[in-house]
This record gives C-alpha cells, sequence and structure tokens, in this order.
C-alpha cells in the first residue's frame, strides 16, 4: 500500500463558517486568508501516485459547472470562501461533454449539448452515444438499440469486487441507471414505462426495464428514490420489488433508521428507495422569475425531509457496506442539482450541492484510512445557471443573501420558465491514485480507463519531504463566559503535515488542547481564561519538518 502525504489548499478549511454560538451577537465570518504565499509543487508532487487504485468512489453533481459551484460556494461561503472539501482536492482539470445524434454512422453528427444519458454513459463505457441512451451504442433512431457497452461497475462486479449505486434522484434516472443498464431510451425506468423499448421488454426475450436490469445487476448497494418503479408490475407477474427480494435476496428499507440499521452485506444485498419519485432537496424552493424573485435579505430554508437520508448518510452507509480487502466500485449522485436548476430553483441546488461537499468529506475521511482509494468529483454537463448583475438582467432572476451579507443574483435564460442545459466544459477533480489524470482539459470517456485503473507509469524522482504549512482563522474577541461554556471555534489547515495539534495559550499556560486531521480541520476549545488576550497555536509537524501559525483573541467580559 502507497504512503501518500495529502495535500489541502493552506486555507481552504471550511471557510465562510459562521461562528454562531461562539461570538454570540458578535457573528462574525471567517474568510479565505489573502495573499496565500505557499509553494505547492513538493506537496503536488508528493501527492502523485501512479499505482491501481482498490477502490473507486465517483461522486457525481448532476448539472454542476463551474457557475453553479460559484453561486453555491457564495452563498454559504462568501467570495473569499472554500468548501471545505470539494475545494480541496488537489488534481483539478476541465472536462468536455459533448456527445453524437442519431444517424446512419459510423460517423455520428456531433450533440454539443447532451443529457445526462450519454454523459453518464461516457464515464461509465468510455464510449459516447446519442441522447437518451442508457450504456448502449449510437444508431440510426431513438427507437433503435445500439450494442451495448460493458461499464466500469460491471467490471467491478466482474472482478469480484462489490459494487454500490446511491442517487437523491430515482435510482433508475439516468446518472445512476447507466452505471448498471443498457437500454435505448432512459424513459424505459419500470416495466410498465417501456412503450419505447419493446425490444427490451423481457417478455421479447429483452434485458427488461431500469429497474429490472439494476437488480438483476446484483448491485450490492443501491439506495435512492424510484420506489413507484419498483411497485410496478413486471412481465412475469411480481413487482420490481417483490422479484428483488424474492429472487435476489434483496434487503428493504425505506428510511434513515432502517438503512442505519443494516450493518453488513452478509444477509444479501441491500435496496433502499426513500422516496416514490426523486428525494426531497435539502433547501425549500426560491424560483427565478421574470422581473426577480427573492431579494437582498432572502436566505434559503431547509426543507421537511421527513425520514429521508442525505446524499452523505447513503454514501456514508455504502462505503461502510462495500469496504473489503478486494475493494469496490462507488458511484454517488447528488441529483437535485440538475433537477431544481430545470425547475429554476436556485435555493433548492444549492442545498444539493452544499450536500455534496459534505458527501466528498464522507469520502475523504474514508481515504484517509485507506489511501489507495480514487475519489473522483465532477458533474455531467453545465446548466443555465449564471451569476448576473441584477434582477433584470436576465429571463427569469432569484436573489439570495450570501455569506457575506451581500445580495447576489443568478439568472436562468435559455428558457420562458425552468432551464436547460449547456455546453460548456465542466469542473473535474479527483485524489489518490491516479487522480493526475484528471488534469488539463479532459473527456469524460477518459474517467473510464482511469477508473479502471490505467497501466501505471514511472514518476521521475523522490520528491523531497516538503516542509509543512498551516493556516488558522477564528474569532477576533469572545467573552469571558462564552470562552469558558461554549468555547471559540477555530478553523484550520494544514499541508505535508502528518499530525495537527491546535492549542489555546494565555500568559504561557495551556488552556486547552485537542489534534485534528493533517489536513486540518474545525475544533472548539474552551477554556478559563482572564481579561485580556488568549493566543490559538496551531502546529503542524511531518517529515520536512514543523510550523506554526498563531493568532490572537481578545477576551472581553
Amino acid at each position: 500500500m502507497h504512503r501518500r502525504k495529502r495535500f489541502m489548499l493552506a486555507a481552504s478549511a471550511t471557510a465562510g463558517l459562521v461562528l454562531a454560538g461562539t461570538i454570540a451577537a458578535q457573528a462574525e465570518l471567517t474568510q479565505y486568508p489573502q495573499g496565500n504565499t505557499l509553494e505547492k509543487s513538493a506537496d503536488l508532487a508528493a501527492q502523485i501516485d501512479s499505482s491501481k487504485p482498490r477502490n473507486v468512489i465517483l461522486i457525481i453533481g448532476d448539472g454542476m459547472d463551474d457557475s453553479m459551484i460559484t453561486a453555491a460556494r457564495d452563498y454559504e461561503h462568501g467570495a473569499s470562501g472554500r468548501f471545505p472539501a470539494l475545494d480541496a482536492l488537489p488534481f483539478t482539470g476541465a472536462m468536455t461533454t459533448h456527445g453524437y445524434k442519431v444517424g446512419e454512422g459510423p460517423d455520428y453528427p456531433i450533440a454539443y449539448v447532451s443529457d445526462s444519458a450519454p454523459t453518464a454513459s461516457a464515464w461509465s463505457t468510455g464510449k459516447k452515444t446519442v441522447d437518451g441512451r442508457i450504456s448502449q451504442g449510437p444508431s440510426t433512431a431513438a427507437t433503435v438499440p445500439g450494442e451495448d457497452y460493458e461499464t466500469v461497475l460491471e467490471q467491478y462486479k466482474a472482478d469480484g469486487k462489490l459494487v454500490g449505486n446511491v442517487s437523491t434522484a430515482e435510482i433508475t434516472d439516468a446518472t445512476p441507471a447507466a452505471a448498471g443498464a443498457h437500454i435505448n431510451a432512459r424513459a424505459c425506468q419500470g416495466p410498465a414505462d417501456m412503450s419505447n423499448c419493446v425490444a427490451a421488454k423481457k417478455s421479447e426475450g429483452g434485458k427488461g426495464s431500469i429497474a429490472e436490469q439494476l437488480v438483476d445487476n446484483e448491485i450490492d448497494v443501491l439506495l435512492g428514490g424510484g420506489l413507484n418503479r419498483f411497485n410496478q408490475a413486471t412481465d412475469a407477474g411480481p413487482s420490481v420489488k417483490d422479484y428483488a427480494t424474492s429472487t435476489h435476496d434483496y434487503r428493504l428499507v425505506q428510511d434513515k433508521a432502517a438503512l442505519e440499521a443494516v450493518t453488513s452485506l452478509e444477509d444479501g444485498p441491500v435496496l433502499g428507495l426513500f422516496s416514490g419519485g426523486n428525494m426531497t432537496p435539502m433547501y425549500q424552493p426560491l424560483v427565478a422569475q421574470a422581473g426577480g424573485a427573492g431579494g437582498q435579505d432572502t436566505r434559503c430554508e431547509p426543507a421537511e425531509r421527513g425520514a429521508q437520508p442525505s446524499i452523505a448518510e447513503m454514501t456514508k452507509k455504502a462505503i461502510e457496506l462495500l469496504d473489503n480487502e478486494k475493494g469496490f466500485f462507488l458511484q454517488a449522485e447528488s441529483a437535485m442539482i440538475d433537477k431544481q436548476e430545470h425547475a429554476s430553483d436556485i435555493c433548492g441546488a444549492i442545498g444539493d450541492l452544499t450536500s455534496l461537499d459534505e458527501t466528498v468529506q464522507v469520502a475523504l475521511d474514508y481515504q484517509a484510512q485507506h489511501p489507495d482509494t480514487l475519489i473522483i468529483v465532477t458533474g455531467d454537463h453545465g446548466h443555465s445557471t449564471q451569476i448576473v448583475g441584477g434582477p433584470n438582467e436576465g429571463r427569469q432572476t432569484a436573489t439570495v443573501k450570501t455569506a457575506d451579507g451581500d445580495p447576489l443574483t443568478v439568472a436562468y435564460s435559455t428558457a420562458v420558465s425552468g432551464s436547460n442545459h449547456t455546453g460548456t466544459q465542466i469542473r473535474v477533480a479527483a485524489s489518490g491514485p491516479q487522480a493526475a489524470n484528471v488534469t488539463g482539459v479532459i473527456d469524460q470517456t477518459d474517467l473510464y480507463l482511469t477508473m479502471l485503473g490505467r497501466t501505471p507509469s514511472e514518476v521521475g524522482g523522490t520528491p523531497t519531504a516538503a516542509k509543512p504549512a498551516a493556516s488558522i482563522a477564528t474569532a477576533k474577541k469572545v467573552g469571558r463566559k462564552v470562552l469558558a461554556t461554549k468555547g471559540v471555534q477555530i478553523v484550520t489547515a494544514a499541508s505535508a503535515a502528518a499530525t495537527v495539534k491546535v492549542t489555546l495559550v494565555q500568559g504561557g499556560k495551556t488552556l486547552a488542547k485537542k489534534s485534528v486531521t493533517a489536513k486540518g480541520g474545525v475544533v472548539t476549545l474552551k477554556g478559563k481564561a482572564k481579561k485580556g488576550k488568549v493566543t490559538v497555536v496551531v502546529t503542524a509537524s511531518g517529515a520536512g519538518g514543523s510550523a506554526t501559525a498563531k493568532q490572537s483573541v481578545k477576551v472581553a467580559k
């Protein structure tokens, strides 16, 4: 197993955090420190690992392009903030997303703007296809099936590894479907939805609907929405749900508590269906409209999600269940970014992008203990969400109050109502073995070989151990009583470190101390202090030595 230093931009930890409860009425924003002087070459060199990954975690933000990432970051963390996980991945590139149009072939016309079916099929199979097509090649017409292409998930399964598929959409929707099904039309999700896929019906000798194929592929962990598709009757009579439990020994779970109660796969694979259709977004809707919606004081409100688990919770449980010596493949999709963008709902999209960041952190926490794990985070296509100058600069606009306290307006201008995909390149980022393959400008099909594990190359030279670096951000002032009872919240970041310790000191006396992960983190330190100042000290130690960062905090009455 390769030992690798894990790199993090020195000031990317939980920027924009509101220190509520720590400074009570004087809450302040933690901002990304400006003028970062750290030179990154040695850290990045130490991160390059050409070995084949044992585990792969692919995290998809449906419709997540740089404009949507920026809008969500501005809202949650401020313009100078950073997503603590998504923005901390060391290797970042741009990815093209075009597909094909139906035609005679073999040279099919280019579709510069694609939907989720061909884009998800591209990374799943390493080959491009046409709109609406699920891991199946192009053809002369939408209703004419193409050639089935084997997917990464299927290859991992064939190699005896465990596999998982998680989504906040219906688990039969295009992106999760592309991982483990093959059909000519994405709409053929259940046995009752097969009007455009007659040749694929089981009664016609085909593989069946997407729901049936996911079950027949015996994907070890299937979690998401789509219960209504699984309640449909198969051509043979029983529902897909009953077929899954009786024929393939799936254990059905339908709420967060039931999912949490599953602790292993010894008793069979797990089918989690937490909603009849798509799962509920994290925030209540704020739908853009002509003339503008929302305003300079509008903040997004949490939605009532009942017993539905979040994408981060589903991913964490999936990783726990899939973890084994041979390795696993897991695809996890935060789907409601795209669904809410289609509805011109900026709050809904922001909420699921924020949830995606929490999901990336779950993956990074696992990777910290299992460094032979490759994490890739990207989208499937761009969308039309654009940050604009004000409510009159788009067909439909909505304005929210960001973490900076200032108004941010987004526009949706591809339609009179709702919004559509775009053909822009999108972000791709990675951490772990072969993660460097996402840098530069790549195509979605390039992810296929990286996830399977490319033939390792030789990386010249052994980089000199980098000197650790540390940064810190916390409140400028705290009351004595608050410090003693609630504590002061401290955001730290580190690079090239093996250990990171955070200490609260006054007059040479240590009031409190805690350790955080090698990349830093967020801690709360409590202590009984005198009026005056206390000093927060962060010490990062590693093979290249040690470094400290200090910040004074005024202690008021």
